[in-house]
């Protein structure tokens, strides 16, 4: 399955709708989820399910991040 712009549409719902389209707010809630995963007991996920949900989490904010910075220069 290919994704297209209307997929997106219930993600950019969740932004607009729980970030007042902030997509900063979005991303700093994004660190805050990842800074916590290294607090969960060990025995909850092993380290290599660890890693890669706090990957996951940062390429979402990665990807974030680049739209607001090309939000900022078309503006």
């Amino acid at each position: 399955m290919s994704l297209k712009p209307n997929n997106l549409l219930p993600l950019f719902s969740y932004l607009e709708e729980c970030h007042e389209g902030d997509l900063l707010s979005f991303t700093q809630w994004l660190d805050k989820a990842i800074y916590m995963f290294h607090y969960l007991p060990t025995d909850t996920f092993s380290e290599t399910e660890r890693q890669n949900v706090c990957h996951v989490l940062m390429e979402l904010k990665e990807a974030v991040l680049k739209i607001r910075v090309e939000q900022d220069n078309c503006a």
